[in-house]
């Protein structure tokens, strides 16, 4: 699949996601925060388009909206990464 540009922009983001988690992660849990619009971005693309699961970054194993649709739970081989608006 070619992604379009909406997902190609999530992918971008949560590529920065994946790059800084690292920075805040406590135990196994990180907590990062996206603009409202990035984060919308990110929401759209994986949970609202229908974008096949392989088009996200590989590090991301599984993923769930949470939080009454308020925060994108991600996790990977050694974090829960929360991904809020801010």
């Amino acid at each position: 699949m070619d992604p379009g540009l909406h997902v190609k922009q999530a992918i971008n983001h949560l590529n920065k996601v994946l790059a800084y988690y690292p920075y805040v992660q406590e135990g196994g849990t990180a907590t990062v925060a996206l603009t409202p619009e990035d984060w919308q971005v990110v929401a759209d693309a994986m949970f609202r388009m229908s974008t096949p699961r392989e088009v996200f970054p590989d590090a991301i194993e599984d993923y769930t909206l949470t939080e009454d649709q308020r925060a994108i739970r991600l996790r990977t081989a050694d974090c829960l990464i929360i991904v809020e608006m801010g």
